[in-house]
This record gives structure tokens, C-alpha cells and sequence, in this order.
């Protein structure tokens, strides 16, 4: 998948149980013992993600996290923006620009029904109340610009306006506005998940 350049997406579909992904991170020589001490889902989605960090760096890393629970390198000057789904593992990285990126499940029901937690009267007017796909783009949209300005008190509803995009079946791109920054949302089908890219664009 081509994304701006300078930007790099990873991708783990996770199919492994916590022994076997702990299997590979020792063959890799990749450091995790102090993952064992999470719960099961989390270590799993964690071991996942330091493989995933061992392919594009080539060694072991460990993520530190600002107050607001951004990720970050410690001594590496690059944007990393991770997301956790049961599934699927997503890993953003880039050089050049801030990043944000989020991943949802395509059959995610939960989001039509807290429609008016995320959605303004704006986007109520081009996203129907039953249409699943749209909530579910424009639920990863919001959230990967939150994690693109590294703020998490962001006000979902005003704070950020999404333009109105209609859904495809392979990508759909669309634009958004979070205060005085805009950004480019690309949002495709990955593995039974709509992910979404956060770069971004032009004042």
C-alpha cells in the first residue's frame, strides 16, 4: 500500500496465541520478558507490537509515552502512531510529518449507537443513522487526528470537522480540519478492519 512519502504503515493480523508470538520474539532475540506481567489480551496485542517495531528498526525497542500516552522513541526523531484492535495490530511511522493512525472492525455495531458522541450536526447531515461503514471511518478519522496532535482531551464533536467522504469499497480519502491544522484521512479495507491515516495537508 502506497502512502505520502516519507510514511511507513506495518501491519500484524494476529493469529498467534501469546506462547507462539513470545516463540518468535525469542528466535528473533527480541526482549519481552516484561510483557508477562499484562493480561493476556494486552500482552498479546503488546508482543504483536514489538515484533512489529523489531521489522522496521531492526532491533529491539521500547516505546516511552508522554502524559497524554503518545508513543515515542527515546533518541530516534520520528512519529510513531500505533493502534490495537482483538485482530490486527497497526504500526504508522514517519520521518517528515506528524502521524495518526487507527483501526476499527468492519462489523463493529457499538458505533451507531454513541453517534452522537462523536459525530457534529455537520456530519449528521452526510452520514446516515444506519450506515455502520461511515460511523466506523469516521470514528478511526477522529481518533487517529486526536493521536496526529497527541492530545486525547480533544473534543471529539467540535473539535475536530470531518468533510464529507462516501464509503468504497477499496479507500476512501477525504479531508478534515482540528483547529488551525488540516489533514488528509485515508481509510481502507484491511483484513475485516476499516484503517485509517492521519498526514497532514496544506493550511
Amino acid at each position: 500500500m502506497k502512502y505520502p512519502a516519507g510514511t511507513r504503515v506495518l501491519m500484524w493480523r494476529l493469529d498467534e496465541d501469546v506462547p507462539q508470538l513470545m516463540g518468535l520474539c525469542r528466535e528473533a532475540g527480541i526482549s519481552c520478558d516484561e510483557l508477562e506481567k499484562l493480561p493476556m489480551k494486552r500482552q498479546r496485542e503488546k508482543v504483536a507490537e514489538r515484533l512489529l517495531l523489531f521489522h522496521a528498526f531492526g532491533r529491539t525497542i521500547t516505546l516511552e509515552y508522554t502524559e497524554q500516552g503518545a508513543p515515542y522513541i527515546n533518541g530516534l526523531d520520528v512519529n510513531i502512531s500505533i493502534s490495537h484492535t482483538p485482530r490486527l495490530v497497526a504500526l504508522a511511522l514517519s520521518e517528515e510529518h506528524v502521524i495518526g493512525i487507527d483501526a476499527e472492525q468492519m462489523d463493529r455495531e457499538q458505533v451507531l449507537r454513541v453517534r452522537d458522541k462523536f459525530l457534529n450536526d455537520k456530519e449528521k447531515q452526510f452520514i446516515a443513522p444506519e450506515d455502520r461503514a461511515a460511523h466506523i471511518i469516521a470514528w478511526t478519522a477522529k481518533e487517529a487526528i486526536i493521536k496526529a496532535e497527541r492530545n486525547s482531551a480533544l473534543d471529539w464533536t467540535e473539535g475536530i470537522g470531518l468533510e464529507p467522504f462516501t464509503v468504497k469499497d477499496e479507500e476512501v480519502t477525504f479531508a478534515a480540519r482540528c483547529g488551525d491544522n488540516r489533514y488528509c484521512l485515508t481509510t481502507r479495507c484491511v483484513e475485516g478492519h476499516y484503517l485509517t491515516l492521519a498526514t497532514p495537508t496544506c493550511r
